[in-house]
């Protein structure tokens, strides 16, 4: 994962950091550890820890910290004056590598979920927050200082690159009681995951067992549900279909986007796919069997069939009637597609302007007759380099005939384009 430069830090690079007089310019002490506050959402580092040359722990505060230069040190105003014998730590003030290095995180029911190697702080000027958790393999990797090794043998033997794996500060809390002081629990109780974008749920999922997943899975209603589904990766969502409930799956199935419930059927093995499809709706059967029927790295197998149409013979009133009662099942909406007499793509409107149009204007004598197409065989590539060069956010699908057959977002297309591009290269190795 990569962030913008200068503007993140993992603690591992401040640990053993020299710690300089500013004055003199001489060598201090090294950082054993940073102190921070938890009165704010995200912690602040308020001290650090030192460890002076006779092996004495000292405490210094943040704000006398003049420059935190990595690799050099952290330079330090006014010393020895700042300088306290130990740390006494304030309300709700504690020490990051000790509180967080090495412990586990547990889900509420006090199950084990996977143990944090790392910190990762938000720098802005000489202000440092936590805001991450770092739970992957190259945290401990980097703890070890081997993480630069890993990362040459890995490029010279695969493609796979080795990213960071991280859990945003707000879903962890350190935690006292039964489970003990040496772990760390995830803050979000089952109730009110809701509230969260599926986005984020998904990340808290990866975290969890198999068990978990599926009990908060099965908490959800299931247009939740099946947003949350869509957000986890494809290896998560097979397993996750394996073991849900089948009347359950079914219903999470139904209400999943068409391209992304093609995506988790084109994975599964026939007899699964089969056994699902006597279950389901004929008419998603049929759109999903469609898909199905395309080649992987074409427009056609990543169009979603959830798009509404209308008749350059109506009227804007008749059309937003029309756009009004679709909206409810269909997830884009917002650009409405324009048929002329043969049900061919003639052109396109906004619900923008059919909000604002009035009521007896014909379709036909406003809407956008240059539409931005691409074809269902259109390699996936190209169709991401229309959303490139014309800004737009969907384009429509249309087949031999002109007739429109699906239509693609700009999320669909780069995260399709990337994987292809990922694939390629896999097999030219």
């Amino acid at each position: 994962m990569n962030y913008p430069p200068k503007k993140f830090i993992f603690l591992y690079y401040i640990i053993n950091l020299a710690v300089i007089d500013a004055v003199t310019g001489k060598k201090i002490g090294r950082v054993i550890d940073l102190a921070a506050s938890l009165k704010e959402m995200y912690p602040k580092v308020t001290g650090l820890i030192m460890r002076d040359k006779k092996n004495k722990k000292i405490y210094l505060p943040w704000n006398s910290v003049k420059m935190l230069v990595e690799e050099k040190g952290v330079f330090i105003e006014n010393f020895p004056a700042v300088a306290q014998d130990g740390f006494n730590p304030a309300e709700n003030e504690i020490l990051l590598k000790e509180t967080f290095w090495d412990k586990q995180i547990v889900d509420t029911q006090g199950s084990k979920v996977v143990r944090v190697n790392d910190l990762h702080l938000l720098k802005e000027g000489l202000s440092l927050w936590v805001v991450h958790m770092d739970i992957g393999i190259t945290g401990l990797l980097r703890r070890l200082g081997v993480s630069k090794i890993f990362e040459f043998i890995i490029k010279l033997v695969s493609s796979y690159q080795v990213e960071d794996r991280i859990i945003s500060w707000k879903y962890v809390q350190p935690i006292n009681g039964p489970i003990g002081t040496d772990a760390l629990s995830l803050k979000v109780h089952h109730s009110r995951l809701a509230e969260l974008h599926p986005a984020d749920i998904a990340d808290i999922l990866i975290d969890l067992g198999i068990k978990e997943r599926l009990n908060i899975l099965k908490s959800m209603d299931k247009v939740t549900a099946a947003s949350t589904i869509q957000e986890l990766p494809l290896k998560i969502r097979l397993q996750v279909a394996e073991l849900l409930d089948q009347k359950l799956l079914v219903d999470i199935i139904n209400e999943m986007a068409i391209n992304e419930a093609v995506d988790l059927f084109s994975q599964m093995p026939i007899k699964k796919m089969n056994l699902l499809f006597t279950k389901l709706p004929p008419e998603k059967v049929t759109q999903i069997s469609s898909l199905l029927g395309h080649a992987n790295d074409i427009a056609g197998s990543i169009m979603n069939t959830n798009f509404i149409c209308i008749k350059q013979t109506m009227t804007a009133a008749e059309a937003l009637e029309k756009t009004k009662k679709e909206s409810s099942r269909k997830k884009e909406s917002y650009y409405i597609y324009v048929l002329d007499d043969t049900d061919s793509l003639a052109g396109v409107v906004t619900l923008q302007q059919l909000l604002t149009m009035p009521g007896e204007k014909i379709i036909s004598e406003f809407m956008r007759k240059r539409v931005a197409k691409v074809k269902i065989k259109t390699k996936i590539k190209d169709v991401a380099e229309v959303f490139y060069k014309y800004d737009f956010t969907v384009v429509p699908v249309i087949d031999k005939l002109g007739k429109i057959q699906g239509i693609i977002t700009m999320k669909n297309a780069f995260e399709s384009v990337f994987h292809q591009i990922r694939k390629e290269t896999e097999q030219a190795q």
